[in-house]
Formats: C-alpha cells, sequence, structure tokens
C-alpha cells in the first residue's frame, strides 16, 4: 500500500499539467463533468493520460465542513494521502476494533445544466459500513456503525442525491466514511463507480445482475438433467456428483449476486451457506470425474474429503465469518490442491490416451480452474477484479454438452440398428416379441426424454434481445425434427438466432447471428447448442465497460476467432454457417461476415435483390479458415429490410419424380421471387414458401428492418453553402490547395449538413499537403460522421504514423486490412506501422501478402530485407 501511495503521488505531478477533464485546486484533484445526462465513470482509470484521484484520510472530520465544497484552506490542513478507486485501504491505526473510520473524499465539478430529474451515484462494493455525504449533507448509509458483526462488506452501493444539494456548475464535494471488518481489507474495494440518471444506473445494474440470474437459470437446468440421468440410472453416480457440484455453483454464485439482498435473508446465514457451498465445489467435480472414468478412491482423496468433513463441522459449530474466511484461506483453499491435482492427473492420462471426453473436459476445466484462482486472489486482495468462475462455468457446459451430443448420436445408432433387425428377430424368436417391443419402447422414451432436456439447454440460448429503437428485429424457426414427450410435441434441430444490443466505441449497435449447424436433430442441436452458449457468453463479456471500447470491425474478428476455435476443437465433427451483423442504430451502417450460408437478401423500393455474390468463408470450424477473413460492410437506406435464412428456405420439397423419388429445388432465386410476392412481410413470406413445398430441412428465417433516425433531417444546402463546396472541390481540382482549405474551413462553423463530406475533403487536402495533425484530426472526424469510406482508413493510419502515433496508426490501418484485405497501399503502410512498434512477425506476414499479389513491389522488397 505505501508503494503504491508513493507511486499514485508521483502521478498527481503529472495529472497538474494535463490538459483534460480534471484539474488540480491546489493540491486537490477535481473531476469536471461535461453532462449528468449520461452515466459518467468516476473509477480511478485514465482519463487522457490522468489518474482520476480520490483522497483518503485516517483524520476524524466533521462531513459539515464540505458544506462550502470549495473551502481548500480549510481542506488543505488535513493529512490527505491519494487513493485508487476500485482498491484497498489499509492502515495500522484503523482496525475493526479500534472503533476508528476511514474518510475518503472527493471533489466533482457539475455541468451548469442537466436534463435528468433525479440524480444517482454508485458507490461499488464497500467492506463494511458506510456513511456517505454530499456537500457534507447526509445521503445515505449501509450498515450499523455501532455493530461490530459484518452486515454488507459485498453489496454494491447506490444512493439517490437530492436535488436540492446539487451545485450546478460548481465544485461539489463526495464525502464517505467507512468502517472495516475484516484485517487489511477495506474501502471501496471492487465493482465500479459511477453518477449519473438514477434511472439509468438502476436500469444498468439490474441487467447486469439479471444476465448473471439467467447464466444461473441454464446451470440449474444442465443440474437437474443430470439429476433426472441419475434417477433414471442409479448406478452411473458420477451424474449425481456433477448435479451437485452444478447446484452448489448455482447457490454460490446466488450468493455473490446483489439480488440476495432483497429476500431479506439474515447476513450471516447468507455467509455461512456461502462458506459452506464454496468448500465442496471442488471435491464434487473431482468426484465426478473419478466416476466417469472409473478411477479408485485414492487414500489422497479420502484424506482431502475428511479435511472438508471437518472444516464443515467447524462451520456448523463456530459463528464468526472471520474464522470462515481463515478457514477458507488457509485450510480450503490449499486443500483444493489434492482435488486439482487428481482432476489433472485423471484428464491428462486420458487425453494423451486419445479419448475425445477427456479432451473436451480438459479444455473446459483449464478455463474454469483458471478462473477459480483469479477469484481466491482477488478474495485474498492480491488482485482486484470481478468474480470470474460463474462466467468461466459456460465453457465446462460445452464440453459436457458435446459429450452428451456424441452420446445421443451412439444411442441413435443402437436404435436405428434393433429397427433394421427388428423383423428379422421376430420371425426367428416370435416368442420373444413382447419383451423385444417393450425394450424398444424404453429406448425411444429414453431418447425422447433426452431430445426434451437438450431443447431445454438450446431454447433459451436463443433469443431476440434487441432493444434498437430504429432496427427491428423478427424471427421465425421450424425445426424439422418433431417429437413427443409427456403428451407434448416439440421441436429440436440445429438452427440458432441470435440478437442484442451492445455498445462499442460509444454507439449503439444491434447485433444478430443466424446460424445452420451440421448434421440433423441431435447433433445439429449440440452445434447450435455450442455456437449459442459461446455467443451468449461474448455478449455478456461485451456488455462489460472494459469491451466497449472496441471498433466494431475489432468486434467481429474477434467473435469470429473465438467461434471458429471452438468449432476446429472438434476436427471436422461439428461444422456451423453463420452470418454474423453489426449494424449502427444512429447511421444504419452495417459491418457483417457471411461464413458459407445463404446469400443475404435486400429488399428496397421493392425489388429483392442477393448482398453477396461470392463464397469467402467456409463453416466454423473448416481448418485455415482464418486466412480468408474479413468484413464486408452495407450502408441500409431508411426503410430497407434485410432477410438472412438458413438453407432451408431453398430445399423445398417440390414434388415426386416417376418412381417416387423427392423433387427437391434447385432455384435458389426462387427466394427472391417470394419476397418481393411477399413484401418482405414475415408472416406472408413463410405461407408463401409453405404454399411452393414441404421443408426438407430446420429453417429459420431473420427479418430485420432500418428505420433511420436522421430521415426527417433536411440535408438541402443553402446557396452560398453550395457554392462554396463546389468551389473548393474545384480548387483542390485546379491544384490550389492552400485556397481550397481556406474556402471550406469557412463551413465548419456553420450548421452544415453534409459534414462528411466537409471533413473527408479537407482531411484528403491537409493529407495531400503533409500537415499530418490537422489531417489526422479531419479524417476521424469524418469517419465518425460516415464510416463507410475504407480509404480515409488508410489516410488517417497514414498521418498517424507520420506524427508518431503508431498505436493509432496500427488500429486505423487493421481496421482498413479487415474491410479491404488486398489494399497494397495500406498493407506495407502497415507493416512499417509494426516494424516501428518492433512487431516484426506481424509486419512480416502482410509484407509476405504483398508479396505474393505484387512478387516485385519494390517497397515491400525493401521492407522485407529490413526486417530480416
Amino acid at each position: 500500500m505505501k508503494i503504491r501511495n508513493h507511486i499514485v503521488a508521483g502521478l498527481s505531478l503529472l495529472i497538474l499539467t494535463s490538459p483534460n477533464s480534471i484539474f488540480s485546486q491546489e493540491q486537490f484533484q477535481i473531476q469536471a463533468i461535461e453532462s449528468l445526462d449520461e452515466v459518467v465513470n468516476l473509477d480511478s482509470i485514465s482519463v487522457n493520460g490522468a489518474k482520476n484521484l480520490y483522497y483518503q484520510t485516517e483524520t476524524e472530520i466533521n462531513p459539515e465542513i464540505f458544506k462550502q465544497a470549495d473551502d481548500w484552506s480549510t481542506f488543505s490542513k488535513l493529512d490527505w494521502k491519494p487513493y485508487l478507486v476500485p482498491g484497498n485501504i489499509n492502515s495500522e491505526s484503523i482496525t475493526p476494533t479500534s472503533g476508528k473510520f476511514f474518510r475518503v473524499s472527493k471533489w466533482i465539478k457539475l455541468p451548469e445544466e442537466w436534463k435528468s430529474p433525479h440524480i444517482s451515484i454508485r458507490l461499488g462494493i464497500i467492506s463494511d459500513k458506510d456513511r456517505v455525504y454530499w456537500n457534507g449533507n447526509f445521503i445515505g448509509s449501509t450498515g450499523d456503525f455501532s455493530n461490530s458483526s459484518p452486515e454488507s462488506y459485498d453489496k454494491i452501493r447506490i444512493y439517490k442525491i437530492p436535488t436540492n444539494l446539487l451545485v450546478p456548475g460548481k465544485v461539489n464535494n463526495l464525502f464517505i466514511e467507512i468502517k472495516p471488518f475484516f484485517d487489511n481489507d477495506s474501502g471501496i474495494n471492487q465493482d465500479k463507480i459511477e453518477i449519473g440518471p438514477s434511472e439509468k444506473l438502476e436500469r444498468s445494474f439490474l441487467r447486469d445482475e439479471y444476465i448473471k440470474i439467467m447464466l444461473l437459470m441454464v446451470y440449474a437446468t444442465v443440474g437437474f438433467y443430470f439429476l433426472f440421468l441419475f434417477i433414471r440410472r442409479r448406478k452411473e453416480s458420477e451424474n449425481l456428483f456433477f448435479a451437485l457440484f452444478t447446484f452448489s455453483l448455482v447457490v454460490y454464485q446466488f450468493l455473490r449476486n446483489q439480488i440476495k439482498y432483497d429476500l431479506d435473508i439474515n447476513f450471516h446465514t447468507m455467509k455461512t451457506l456461502e462458506y459452506l457451498v464454496l468448500m465442496f465445489m471442488i471435491p464434487f467435480m473431482t468426484h465426478f470425474l473419478r466416476k466417469y472414468f472409473d478411477k479408485s478412491y485414492n487414500i489422497f482423496l479420502k484424506f482431502a474429503d475428511l479435511i472438508m468433513a471437518c472444516c464443515f463441522l467447524a462451520i456448523l459449530i463456530n459463528q464468526d465469518i472471520k474464522f470462515y474466511n481463515k478457514l477458507n484461506i488457509y485450510i480450503v483453499q490449499p486443500t483444493w490442491i489434492i482435488y486439482i491435482a487428481n482432476v489433472f492427473t485423471i484428464l491428462i492420462y486420458h487425453s494423451y490416451k486419445k479419448d475425445l471426453d477427456a479432451i473436451l473436459m480438459f479444455g473446459g476445466f483449464i478455463f474454469l480452474i483458471t478462473a477459480a484462482v483469479l477469484d481466491v486472489l482477488s478474495t485474498r486482495n492480491i488482485i482486484v477484479i470481478p468474480r470470474m468462475s460463474g462466467y468461466a462455468f459456460i465453457t465446462l457446459i460445452l464440453s459436457i454438452a458435446t459429450i452428451l451430443a456424441n452420446r445421443f448420436v451412439r444411442l441413435n445408432s443402437q436404435v436405428e440398428e434393433l429397427n433394421e433387425n427388428l423383423e428379422q428377430k421376430v420371425i426367428k424368436r416370435t416368442e420373444q416379441l413382447n419383451q423385444t417391443l417393450e425394450e424398444v419402447q424404453n429406448l425411444k422414451i429414453q431418447q425422447d426424454g433426452d431430445y426434451f432436456l437438450t431443447s431445454l439447454l438450446l431454447n433459451p440460448l436463443s433469443t431476440n434481445s434487441n432493444e434498437s429503437e430504429f432496427v427491428d428485429v423478427q424471427f421465425f424457426t421450424k425445426q424439422k425434427k418433431t417429437f413427443v414427450f409427456k403428451d407434448r410435441t416439440h421441436e429440436i434441430g440445429g438452427d440458432i438466432s441470435i440478437s442484442s444490443s451492445i455498445f462499442l466505441k460509444g454507439k449503439k449497435f444491434t447485433v444478430l447471428i443466424n446460424g445452420d449447424a451440421m448434421g440433423k436433430s441431435i447433433q445439429g442441436a449440440g452445434g447450435a447448442l455450442v455456437l449459442g452458449v459461446v455467443f451468449n457468453a461474448v455478449l455478456a463479456r461485451s456488455n462489460a465497460d472494459q469491451n466497449k471500447n472496441k471498433h466494431p470491425e475489432i468486434w467481429i474478428k474477434e467473435t469470429f476467432i473465438e467461434l471458429q476455435r471452438i468449432f476446429e476443437s472438434f476436427n471436422g465433427s461439428m461444422l456451423i454457417s453463420i452470418v454474423l451483423c453489426l449494424i449502427d442504430d444512429n447511421t444504419g451502417f452495417m459491418y457483417y461476415i457471411n461464413a458459407e450460408h445463404p446469400w443475404t437478401v435486400l429488399f428496397r423500393d421493392g425489388k429483392s435483390s442477393f448482398l453477396e455474390n461470392e463464397l469467402v468463408l467456409r463453416k466454423l470450424g473448416f481448418p485455415e479458415n482464418d486466412d480468408l477473413f474479413f468484413v464486408k460492410t452495407f450502408q441500409l437506406q431508411n426503410d430497407d429490410i434485410l432477410l438472412i435464412g438458413s438453407d432451408g428456405r431453398d430445399d423445398l420439397q417440390v414434388g415426386l419424380d416417376s418412381e417416387g423419388r423427392r423433387i427437391i429445388n434447385e432455384n435458389e432465386e426462387l427466394f427472391l421471387d417470394l419476397v418481393e410476392e411477399s413484401q418482405a412481410d414475415l408472416d406472408t413470406l413463410v405461407q408463401k414458401i409453405e404454399s411452393r413445398g414441404d421443408y426438407t430441412d430446420d429453417i429459420t428465417l431473420v427479418r430485420v428492418q432500418y428505420s433511420s433516425p436522421n430521415e426527417l433531417v433536411k440535408n438541402d444546402l443553402d446557396t452560398d453553402s453550395k457554392d462554396k463546396l463546389e468551389k473548393g472541390k474545384e480548387l483542390i481540382r485546379l491544384g490550389k490547395l492552400e485556397q481550397a482549405i481556406q474556402n471550406l474551413e469557412q463551413l465548419i462553423t456553420k450548421d452544415f449538413p453534409q459534414k462528411d463530406t466537409l471533413f473527408s475533403l479537407l482531411g484528403q487536402t491537409h493529407f495531400k499537403l503533409k500537415n499530418w495533425n490537422l489531417a489526422l484530426t479531419h479524417l476521424l472526424e469524418a469517419l465518425e460522421t460516415k464510416p463507410s469510406n475504407s480509404d480515409l482508413l488508410f489516410y488517417a493510419s497514414y498521418s498517424a504514423k507520420m506524427i508518431h502515433n503508431y498505436k493509432l496508426a496500427s488500429e486505423c490501418g487493421e481496421r482498413c486490412f479487415l474491410r479491404d484485405p488486398l489494399n497494397i497501399k495500406n498493407l506495407i503502410n502497415l507493416a512499417d506501422v509494426y516494424k516501428k512498434l518492433e512487431q516484426g512477425n506481424r509486419a512480416k506476414y502482410l509484407v509476405n501478402k504483398v508479396l505474393k499479389k505484387e512478387p516485385n513491389n519494390r517497397n515491400a522488397l525493401r521492407l522485407l530485407e529490413i526486417l530480416n
């Protein structure tokens, strides 16, 4: 902590000269907020290169001194120390039993005005009790300071600030008194700190917690599935152990969820239960593997189980949470090493024997154990990160679900073999007819039960969660395989559609994916289940703040690579075609990829056409698919409609030939005709398809309609602006670049409707004059307004390189490369950037791509010689 304070003090010197929204008043740093109509981050994160500091002191302070929030002469007399939030506060004089408190303060300058009627502040997780003041006035507290028992050291605090306490345009003060419960563990030590409109803060908070609850529902479904298998097959005790592991994880993660505080359960009771279920998660998983691979119950596991039983009894007898914590840190977690060693021994041995089940499980366990280790380090305050194990369990589901899919396929083969030989068996052994029929019926019931449980896993993953005001998304799904379970008809298949909304670079995007997994019924459902679980995990991660600062091209590439790696691991036994789209809600600009999926249909002005005209990417899971990857783009106009679907839309049985064989439609443009006939109405389109023939495969259709928010904005130029714009273009054509710039810059201050054109012209003109800073500024402004011009990305990358901003140069160059991988100028420029960044391998890769297309390119050959 002392080292950390010295580092922060050093950084403070830099802050005083940093030109950003954080400034200083004497030795105090003030964070200026431009708007309270959006949620503002108050973490100690970098803000244009500066650190957003809080201040903590052990001095006893009367909160009323902050009623004048800018009384610097008074505040400077107190012993303040910089404090990075979130983070722990340690002190030798302030302990849980000393009766003293930590005091934390921060100064914030509010904007002159805002529209939001109610403002709240989110203070993250504070250990343990707190009292919060705004401008010296009490606004809320959590916990009773007179109570020595813990009450809320894992609770996220959100307090509403009375409107009359907010001072617009002035410096305001946030003051917090904190009473610790644990030694060396206090302060605002987890989560994020934000201020903004109350409804937005609460909505964000509830969304995050309910996503976690939804994941727990999936986990619980898996647990009940295995429990159901154990009830039906008592000899397979591995199913019981996995169910117990799943249930213990669900209970533990629920007790880490903030929703628990709404249940009015005693805090001590919740913590006791949390520590109890925590200690048995790893043992249950170990015994699951031991039983699954038929390993003996060795003396090491017996010894570890005995230790766990003793710890269990100790927690039941003792009522001290500090004792639970020490028991967990010094006995339970070290004992887990015995279990983890057994897990790795079993999985490594069977993976070496090329057991596919073991290989798949091994990958899932590696990720899960890594997350568990991070959680342990977080619990010990070595690192400060959110809990990870709840999300990591989704990877384990993938491996187990794949194993189940293989089991179901084998079961199908057995049933088919029985059916093929049934007649011969009846002839040879008529006396065994009733017994054989009974066996077949039992197998059918078991198969339908397994189908039903798999459909329970799959259905919650295929969701239309789009929240866009301007992008309307509709789904239609019809799986070919139907089955009856408990007098109800259900469907199962390999088609899946998912949509949602995410934020990237401060912009709202509608994201959707439509997939068609290889194989029929349960095999296809296995692929759809894998895609659904991984993609929903990607969406959940994308909502985290640290993942929102990505460009759309980068997000699509990372998502593609993650999906490709998962499906590659199945060694060709599971492939899936997809269309993945990102649509900018404000501009309608679409980024998308098509991996061997039926071509996307655009319906515009009453006419339908295909967006794609060639196959570029193969199905996910196909080897060396990465080399073919690039991001396609398309600008949607107002009232444009996209129709995306699986090949079931084309593979219709249109009749029978003279020999009774099926006639399958081979006219891929039939779908275009049906779209025009139905005017792209989804219900009508489905009726039209069904009137032309019978389905022979699973079918999904996704209808996307874009309604531009800018449609009513008039883009007509006044005469003067139009003349200046045309004059600027003419001067550029004549080579009078300086005059052109002077002429065009007169339009910047006007309410000019075609900002993208203006900034693009200015950026390219400054580029020709080698005014790199101005060129970069205008090019980035043009891309922000209209991101469709890929050439501007190259110009921006080159300009950034010339001012030695290599990070921005590589970022713009990579975006251009993802859109246009054969742009030779960009490839050479990007390779040069990576050379300057000392990333030789990436630079060589790009140079070799140039030489593959242009073997005699001088610039590429010169670069390669330097790199070698």
